[in-house]
This record gives C-alpha cells, structure tokens and sequence, in this order.
C-alpha cells in the first residue's frame, strides 16, 4: 500500500474518530443548555402566577371587601382565578404555553385535576418535603416540558371559603354550588401549579447548533487533510519516488545506468540521500573500472 494510502485512511479514521467525540460532547452540551432554557422559561411563568396570586390576596381581595362592607364575593378577588385569567391572556399569543391550577377538589369544576395531574397531586400528598417535579410529556412532535408545584393551604382565612358550605359566602355557594371545593384541611396540598412550555423548538434549535458545530469542523479537518496530503506528495512521496527510480535503474543496469537526469531541490534528508545515491554511483563506477582493469591484466598476463 502506498505511504499517501496509509496517512489517507489513517487521516480518514481520526477524521471520524474526532468528529464523533465532538458531536457527542456538542451535542450533550447543547441539550444542557436547551434544557435549562425550557426550565427558566417554565420558572418565569410559574413566578407570574405566583406574583399574580400574591397580588390579589394582598392587594385586590382587601379592596374588594373594604368596598363590599366585608361581606360580598367577587370572584376576581380568588387568587386562582385571578393567576389563571391573567395568565390565560398571555397565553392567546403564546397558545404553546399552559398555565394551569388543578385540584382533587376544586371550586370550580372547570379547575379539576386530569389523570396525569392527579399522579402529579398524589406524590406531593405523599411527600411533604417536594418542592417541585419536572419532566417532558408528549410525543415525539409535541413534546412539552412541564414544572408543578404544590399549593399548600397555609392561611386559615382560607378555610372561610373552603371548610363547610355555611362557614362560606353566600354568593359563592350559590355560584358554585355546596358540593366543590370544600372540606379542605389547613397545612395539606390542595392544589398545584403546572406550567408546559414546548420544548421541541429548544431541542431543534441545539440540533441545529450541533450539526453547524460537526460540519464546521468537518469541513477544516477536510480542508487540512488536503493541503497536508498535498505537501506530502509534494515533498516526500514525490521525491521519494524519484529517488527509487534512481536506485532501481543503478541496481539494475549498473555501469550502463544513465546518469540521475533530475536533481532534489529541497534541503534535508532527500536531498542528502540524493547525494548519496550519486556518490554509491560513483563508487560502483570506480569499482567496476578497478575490476575490469584488473581483469584485463590478469588476460594479458595469461597469453
């Protein structure tokens, strides 16, 4: 095989060798990142949410019964539906994203836990240090990263409306009815907060990152493989060449070898070994001479 073969498939072998580390270590890299761009966009929404119930139960629900003499029910002053309604007019631009407040037992039928949710509930139930649980649901086309969170009932004015039907406000009884939302026990997960943002467009886009990243590279190792190919042959395999032929036709013919009609242009090693060669010619040459002469005498001596 020749030596161009040889550094061309060993070339070939560390091209693809280091390609593939490289789109492993990009690509776990990229994932990373795509992962934790998903996550910190699920933790602003779930911040809004929070941010949006903090300000009704501190701000909106006081005003609202100051103004009512203590007594009346709005249900703009419920921190969920307040969360979810403001969240829900984001969420007509953005309709990727989901902001949803479901219970086992909620007020609103429409609030109430899907399958999926209540697995979500039941392990918070069972965990009372759980802060929070991530993952990605969906199909391969539609896949969502999801965060909850657990909503403990931690303030017993809550209980006001969520203990007995007859410890609630009127209105609200007869909105909702005496059947949902009540019985609640202070300190005890009542709810969550889930938010789903896509994910496919993150993990698309560190895709795409991880193939730019492979072929920019794949490209300057190409690239540098050809020019070193190209300066091998120039330099070594082509002067290497010449020599050979040089030796073989001296092996081969000897005296009535032609004389080395090219000369080794570059310093170092070939050109060193050309000379060389030239002088093993002219030594045989000599050698050659010194035993035909002798030759000669030994005839003349004999007749």
């Amino acid at each position: 095989m020749r030596i161009e073969s040889r550094f061309t498939l060993s070339l070939a072998f560390c091209l693809c060798l280091g390609l593939a580390i490289s789109a492993y270590i990009s690509f776990q890299l990229e994932s990373r990142q795509a992962r934790d761009e998903v996550k910190q966009k699920a933790d602003m929404l779930l911040e809004t949410g929070l941010a949006i119930r903090a300000y009704t139960s501190e701000e909106v629900g006081p005003a609202l019964q100051t103004l009512q003499g203590g007594t009346g029910f709005n249900v703009q002053q419920v921190p969920s539906f307040s969360a979810q309604n403001a969240i829900h007019r984001l969420t007509r631009k953005y309709p990727e994203y989901q902001y949803r407040e479901p219970s086992l037992n909620p007020t609103n039928v429409k609030d109430r836990a899907n399958d999926w949710e209540v697995g979500l509930i039941r392990d918070f139930q069972a965990k009372d240090k759980l802060g929070e649980l991530s993952g990605e649901i969906g199909g391969s086309g539609d896949r969502r990263f999801y965060v909850a969170r657990p909503i403990r009932l931690s303030n017993p004015a809550c209980l006001q409306c969520h203990s007995v039907p007859a410890a609630a406000p009127a209105p609200m009884v007869a909105q909702y009815g005496p059947v949902n939302g009540f019985g609640w026990k202070l300190g005890e997960v009542v709810a969550l907060q889930v938010v789903e943002v896509p994910s496919k467009p993150a993990h698309d886009k560190a895709l795409r990152s991880v193939l730019v990243t492979v072929g920019s590279l794949a490209c300057v190792f190409v690239l540098s493989a050809a020019v070193f190919l190209l300066l091998l042959r120039r330099h070594v395999t082509y002067p290497l060449e010449r020599l050979t032929q040089a030796a073989h036709s001296i092996s081969v013919d000897g005296a009535h070898a032609q004389q080395p009609a090219f000369a080794v242009k570059e310093a170092g090693q070939f050109s060193e070994l050309h000379e060389a060669i030239i002088r093993l010619r002219a030594s045989m040459d000599s050698a050659l001479k010194r035993i035909a002469a002798f030759s000669k005498q030994d005839d003349d001596a004999g007749k």
